[in-house]
This record gives structure tokens, C-alpha cells and sequence, in this order.
């Protein structure tokens, strides 16, 4: 269906059995939906609305969709083939999303027209890989390309490691998005070697980290960050012998990055934070063995998605397995944590896709709720829960 076109979805309100937390779905039991990745923002400021891919049909493309929690409706923003439906982000104004298509063109989309601008386009000879993040001010954006002869799709769990092992080039750039020399590139970084994850420190532009991508215990040290003009590299921690460190993120602040830390020879996980300068690395609670972790804005509250222990596939060791359902909250004020409300993802490959079950969960706005994805009960959807 093209864009423009209005779907009037029909939103399911349940109690958790086991917590008696209200948690709504708001998309269809029969359509494959899923939230974009936890730190690029899908909520417009007032928490009305709500940014989303979905795969309704006739088709099998999956687009971005804007979704009034008030009314229900549903509005298609896109209608092209091969959308980075996870990588999207909605501008700080609300004005306008920025998504990649195709793996060549970064599209700035004006929410009010659906009217869009190319803003930059990936040279020949190199793919556009992953999720690409903006400063806090939305003037620019990090990203990463790989080069052509070494990417292929990662649509398994052997293939991630198998790009591992190929050691790919990889370049950490920046693009301008505004004024005179919109669309510009700037290298940060290149090198042979798997990189991933980039991001603007929050309100400061000239911080940039990044991580060394692949299988999670095979990295010795995941966590980098560089200055925008591409110097002072740093190491932002060598893991420990059988440590390691996933799901980097910044606090919204930008005061610290927070990161899930564990040994693969405990069941311990641990929540820790990273000082981007001094690069102080501190413990700050024990945890449920979640994966995903996402904080208010100035970090004192933390949502996580309990997941099983570490896949013994070496073949596919980033491989997600079942185990704790539950969303998990932590209050580091109080020291306290509490279950949400279950979850219940499969944490399985789903269409050809490794994140599409996973549920990546973030606060709403406000805090007064939790964002997830799950393929509980029907089709991968998305769900609020209350706090």
C-alpha cells in the first residue's frame, strides 16, 4: 500500500499474570511490526505518537508507519522496498524522520507532506550498514559503511560471525544534514575490521564512540571512542579474560555509556557505566541475565529484557536463547529492581531477520511506561507496558 494510506488499528489491554502490570498491544496479532532500535527516538516529544515498522500488506516490505496512541490511527510514511526499518529516528522537533533506504540513500521524510529529500548518498563501492545516529542537535549524523566486495546479508546468526572473520573494511564517517554543506562526508575512522554501533555523545559533538562488531566472545575490547576530527582514538575498556561487554549505550545526558558486562564462566550479568573521559569504568548493580538495557535521561532508571544464558554454538555465538521472560526495572537510586511484566520473546531469527523478536525495550516520555517488542501470541508486535 502507499504512503499516505490511514489504518485504524484496534489496541488489546491484558494483565500480567504474573505481576499485574497492564501491558497493551498496539499493533495486529497478523502483521509482523516491530519498534526501532532502543536509543534512536520513536516517541514524538508529547508521547502521543509512535514510530514503528510494519509489514501490512499486500507485499512483503516492511515501512515506517506513525501510530496515534490516542485514536488508534495508523499513518504509512514510507512505501519502498529494503527500508532500514530499525535505524530510523524521529528529529527532535518532530518534524521529520531520517531513515536509511537500500543501503545508499539517507532520507530526511517531512512528516507533514511525507514529502522526502535525499540527503546523502553511500558512494560506489561501499554499503551502508546498520544504525546510523545524529548529535543531539540533529545538524549531523555518525554512520558506517562497509566496503561492497566484503558485506553480504546477515540474516543468521552464522553469518554475523562469519562477517567477523571476514574482517571487512570499514569506515566511521560523518554527514552533514543542514546548512551549506548538507550532505557532506567527513572520515572519522577507516580500517580493516568489523565496525559497529556508532554514536554522538549526547550534547557533545566532538565525542564519537563506536564499537569493534562481532561474536561476543571473540571481541576483547568492544567499546571506542574517537574524536569527531578522527583523533585521540581510545580504548574505552579491555575486557577482562573471559569478559564481555554488549549493548553499549549513552545515557541521554550524555553524562555516562552504560554497557552489559558478564563472564562465560558465571551466570552473572552486570550493569556498568563508562566515563568517556577519564574512561573510569564503574559496577553499578547486579542483574537478571538481560541483554538490551535503556535509561531514563539522566540514568537513574533502567529497563532491561531478561534473555537466556550465552549460546555454546560457536558457530553462532551471539545466538539468543529463551530463559528469563521478564522485563526487568532498576532504580539505582532506591537499589532496587522489580519485574515488569513478562515479555516472552522467542529471541528467534524471524523472516530473515535477527532483531525483528527481540525486545529492545525503552521509557516512554513521561516514565510512565515501557516500550517493547515481542513475537508473543501472533506475529512480532509492539506492546506498552505501565509502570
Amino acid at each position: 500500500m502507499p504512503k499516505h494510506t490511514h489504518r485504524q488499528l484496534q489496541f488489546s489491554t491484558q494483565t500480567d499474570p504474573d505481576t499485574g502490570t497492564r501491558v497493551t498491544r498496539l499493533t495486529p496479532s497478523d502483521v509482523t511490526c516491530h519498534r526501532n532500535y532502543f536509543y534512536q527516538k520513536c516517541f514524538t516529544q508529547d508521547g502521543g505518537k509512535l514510530l514503528f515498522g510494519g509489514e501490512f500488506g499486500p507485499g512483503s516490505d516492511w515501512n515506517y508507519h506513525l501510530l496515534d496512541l490516542h485514536t488508534g490511527d495508523c499513518l504509512q510514511l514510507t512505501d519502498q522496498p529494503d527500508e532500514n526499518t530499525f535505524g530510523g529516528f524521529l528529529s527532535p522537533d518532530d518534524k521529520h524522520l531520517y531513515f536509511v533506504r537500500a543501503k545508499r540513500q539517507l532520507i530526511r521524510l517531512d512528516l507533514a507532506t511525507l514529502a522526502e529529500d535525499v540527503v546523502y548518498v553511500v558512494p560506489d563501492g561501499w554499503v551502508g550498514y546498520g544504525t546510523w545516529v545524529s548529535n543531539s542537535a540533529c545538524t549531523k549524523m555518525v554512520g558506517i559503511e562497509i566496503a561492497a566486495e566484503d558485506w553480504f546479508a546477515l540474516d543468521t546468526w552464522e553469518k554475523f560471525n562469519a562477517m567477523f572473520h571476514t574482517q571487512p573494511r570499514c569506515r566511521l564517517f560523518s554527514v552533514d544534514l543542514s546548512g551549506p554543506h548538507q550532505g557532506r562526508r567527513n572520515l572519522i575512522l577507516e580500517q580493516k575490521g568489523w565496525l559497529g554501533h556508532p554514536q554522538y555523545r549526547p550534547f557533545d559533538d566532538h565525542t564519537v564512540a563506536y564499537c569493534h562488531e562481532g561474536p561476543h566472545d571473540l571481541i576483547d575490547a568492544r567499546m571506542w571512542f574517537i574524536n569527531e576530527d578522527g583523533t585521540q582514538r581510545r580504548c574505552g575498556k579491555p575486557h577482562a579474560d573471559g569478559e564481555s561487554c554488549t549493548h553499549e549505550f549513552w545515557v541521554p545526558d550524555g553524562s555516562a555509556m552504560i554497557y552489559v558486562s558478564y563472564r562465560h564462566d558465571s551466570p552473572e550479568r552486570f550493569i556498568c557505566s563508562l566515563d568517556p573521559v577519564t574512561l573510569e569504568n564503574r559496577v553499578l548493580t547486579a542483574m537478571p541475565p538481560c541483554s538490551h538495557l535503556m535509561s531514563n535521561h539522566d540514568g537513574t532508571l533502567i529497563v532491561g529484557d531478561g534473555c537466556g544464558q550465552v549460546s555454546n554454538d560457536s558457530s553462532a555465538s551471539n545466538a539468543m536463547l529463551t530463559g528469563d521472560p521478564y522485563l526487568h526495572l532498576f532504580d539505582l537510586k532506591a537499589g532496587s529492581t522489580r519485574r515488569i511484566a513478562r515479555h516472552d520473546s522467542s529471541w528467534g531469527v524471524y523472516k530473515g531477520d535477527r532483531q525483528v523478536t527481540h525486545p529492545h525495550p525503552s521509557f516512554t516520555p513521561d516514565q510512565k511506561g515501557v516500550l517493547f517488542s515481542c513475537d508473543k501470541a501472533g506475529e512480532p508486535g509492539l506492546f506498552l507496558a505501565e509502570l
